[in-house]
């Protein structure tokens, strides 16, 4: 192709030759990235489904997080009142045993 001047028919068989080749080439490239974006795409949706059940497990954890922090603010109040509670027992015990002598 390159010995014979464009224009020719040899140099113009070539040219069609090498056109026809390098679209089968381009025919299989847009086959082969056509099915790679579908793969893609699968991977994409199924992201997007984990994301959603991860997004709805932190949303739950942290419902129950939220949940302990507020009975862990009782319990503390609770355990409090049963210090106030065995301090004020302790006394009233020591003054009746005291105060009867």
């Amino acid at each position: 192709m390159y010995d014979n001047p464009p224009g020719t028919v040899w140099w113009t068989a070539c040219k069609t030759e090498l056109d026809a080749r390098n679209g089968e080439q381009m025919m299989k490239a847009v086959v082969e990235t056509s099915r790679a974006l579908g793969k893609i795409q699968v991977l994409t949706e199924r992201q997007d489904g984990s994301t959603e059940k991860l997004l709805q497990v932190t949303t739950e954890i942290s419902e129950l997080m939220q949940g302990t922090r507020e009975s862990g603010r009782r319990m503390e109040i609770a355990s409090y009142l049963v210090v106030a509670v065995t301090v004020v027992q302790l006394f009233y015990i020591a003054y009746l045993v005291f105060g009867k002598h």
